[in-house]
């Protein structure tokens, strides 16, 4: 039964993890969390930086392809010789590459005719197509090292939230789970795209717009500062759409993780749902979740969707003015035609990489908002043991003391899930512990292995508190056998081998035959090898109970807690697993959390709990005397 007292306030329980996972991200929180995404590629910066100077290639050979257009007009609108036209512009400009135009212009004819300008054309466009070919390599070359840093940041950052899943207290996970798979799935895509686009296009794109700006300002760099005056407008426009995009894709990822817990828990209890007739009602639920992530999807695509065009009308009416400057000083005759091309087509390459950008940085806020999410889930404190923490000394059945121990799961929790418990248990004593829903039953026998910490009072083996010892070898010293055993979807063979997997076959098949579970198994055709349902849905509930006792049967313990549950097992199975527990307990300290005669009496001792107390300890026979609350539980129809 589970005596989580949180399982019966739900409500609360759950309105304070939505409060939590809702909270209000501020800007500093966001931009932490987007820099520490970017430390995640540090390992992996060699492919990385590749990536980075390949894409700064592609842009080089962008701009190159641009500034080739140049003298292609110089001979095909006004009909130059393109070598005279290179030589003329060496001695303009006097700079450092004047002696690399010079030794360009030698490569052209020097004769001013139909043919040699044809020749002249034939060797611009085999050097514009070469250019445009290691471009596309750099490309090509490009995306392949940032995506595949990209994945492989991805693979880190997974088996990073998957290490803190599994060290972090229980509490913290408990009730969370599908926000947890979300964050798995929908938030670490968010993830991948961000990298990716990040040191893909954002670092491609604004090197092709510099690099086109710097080819523009060579050609007039008065008319290109004029067109640079929408610098402003745009970043302006990026910023007030990017902070709606992180915002709008927070909430999104919220609803996701609400999607999937709603998800699990139809799933989980389809034949409840079938069995009330409630498919209508689960549908209606799930389709008001689908309508508030389509909201927030909606919301984001009208800004992705609106953002980029304003980008492009904004530089289109920029252009447009530029051009109109351009056309009067063509019609003037102080420009001549190649020179409005080329700064036409100028103008327009720029425009490109800063439409781009505006979906970039839309993408980059998405993904600052899912790392936000999971650097405030990675920054949970673990389990941890104490520095210099002790291993239990030896081996064989232990003393366990309980000393004044008050928890509760929540701060305002009254009463207490455990209040003011003490309990003294002897080496090698089987003490069942008997009691009502809710009456902390399980919460108890938790604090063994430190699965809960007490907020008061300690809990001792050997004299040894449980918080001073390696977490590691407490737990290897308790075999744990829970009211619903956990069956994995691996074979049989992994499941009862799961506390050792260095077990041989004989030593598993052994510890089957032990727990009763060997005669269902060796009937199976794959035997030991067969592959279970997941969660053990193709087995009965004595078939998971019993495989879950030769689990405890193969693990080298000295402390056994069996929480029993036979509400899914018949009496054939119920016999076979008393049977196998009378023979696992043999040598150990050991806890019964019982609810049929069988077990209790199987005790020699009986701990009676009620409201998180203690309130009585006996053997069967004195409780029946003095205890009117075991007397009712005993004779009760459940205990039957």
């Amino acid at each position: 039964m589970n005596d989580n007292p949180l399982a019966t306030n739900g409500t609360r329980r759950r309105g304070s993890a939505r409060k939590q996972v809702d909270r209000v991200v501020s800007k500093e929180q966001a931009r932490a969390a987007f820099w520490q995404m970017l430390k995640l590629v540090y390992p992996h910066r060699r492919r990385m930086t590749a990536g980075i100077v390949l894409g700064v290639g592609v842009a080089l050979t962008y701009a190159a392809s641009l500034g080739g257009m140049l003298p292609v007009l110089r001979v095909v609108v006004e009909k130059d010789n393109v070598r005279a036209w290179l030589l003329g512009k060496a001695d303009e400009s006097e700079s450092w590459y004047a002696p690399l135009i010079e030794k360009a212009a030698s490569v052209f004819p020097v004769e001013d005719t139909s043919e040699a300008r044809l020749h002249a054309l034939l060797i611009l466009l085999g050097v514009l197509v070469s250019v445009n070919l290691v471009g596309n390599l750099c490309r090509v070359f490009s995306q392949y090292f940032v995506l595949y840093s990209s994945h492989r940041v991805v693979m880190d950052l997974r088996r990073r939230m998957y290490r803190k899943t599994l060290h972090v207290p229980m509490n913290t996970i408990a009730g969370d789970v599908s926000n947890r798979v979300s964050q798995f799935l929908a938030d670490v895509r968010e993830i991948f795209l961000g990298v990716g686009t990040l040191f893909g296009k954002f670092a491609r794109e604004p090197f092709k717009a510099i690099c086109v700006l710097v080819l523009a300002l060579w050609i007039d760099a008065r008319l290109t500062l004029v067109a640079l005056a929408i610098a402003p407008i745009a970043v302006g426009t990026l910023w007030y759409f990017g902070r709606k995009v992180r915002k709008a894709n927070l909430k999104l990822l919220q609803g996701y993780g609400q999607m999937l817990g709603g998800l699990e828990e139809t799933l989980q209890g389809i034949d409840v749902v079938k069995g009330y007739a409630r498919q209508g009602h689960e549908r209606k639920r799930m389709w008001q979740l689908e309508r508030r992530i389509m909201k927030q999807q909606m919301k984001m695509a009208w800004i992705e969707a609106f953002s980029s065009p304003l980008m492009e009308v904004v530089g289109v009416i920029a252009a447009s003015i530029a051009i109109i400057w351009l056309a009067r000083q063509t019609f003037a005759g102080t420009m001549d035609a190649s020179h409005f091309m080329i700064m036409v087509v100028l103008l327009a390459a720029m425009l490109d990489p800063i439409r781009k950008i505006a979906n970039v940085y839309n993408i980059i806020q998405r993904s600052g908002a899912a790392a936000t999410r999971i650097f405030d889930f990675l920054d949970e404190p673990d389990e941890i043991s104490e520095p210099g923490a002790a291993a239990l000394p030896g081996s064989g059945p232990r003393e366990i003391r309980v000393e004044n121990v008050l928890f509760r799961y929540t701060p305002e929790q009254t009463p207490p899930a455990l209040d003011n418990v003490s309990l003294h248990v002897k080496p090698g004593e089987c003490v069942a512990i008997v009691g009502p829903n809710g009456s902390g039953k399980s919460t108890f026998v938790k604090l063994l292995p430190r699965l809960l910490d007490p907020r008061e009072g300690r809990v001792t083996i050997d004299g040894f508190d449980v918080s001073s010892l390696s977490l590691r070898n407490l737990r290897q010293q308790i075999a744990f056998v829970s009211q619903r055993p956990v069956i994995f979807a691996r074979s049989v063979r992994e499941n009862i081998a799961y506390s050792d997997d260095k077990a041989t076959l004989e030593q598993v098949r052994a510890a089957a035959q032990k727990a009763y579970a060997a005669e269902f198994i060796e009937q199976w055709p794959d035997k030991y090898e067969t592959i279970m349902g997941e969660f053990g849905a193709n087995v009965s509930g004595g078939q998971r109970q019993r495989i879950a006792i030769a689990r405890a049967f193969l693990k080298k313990s000295s402390i056994l807690i069996f929480d029993e549950a036979t509400s899914e097992v018949d009496v054939d199975s119920e016999r076979k697993i008393h049977a196998a527990l009378n023979e696992l307990r043999q040598g150990k300290t050991t806890f019964l959390i019982a609810h049929r005669h069988t077990v209790m009496e199987m005790a020699e001792r009986i701990v009676v709990m009620d409201v998180g107390r203690i309130v009585d300890v006996g053997t069967h026979d004195e409780l029946m005397q003095r205890c009117p609350l075991y007397v009712a539980l005993y004779r009760s129809p459940a205990a039957g």
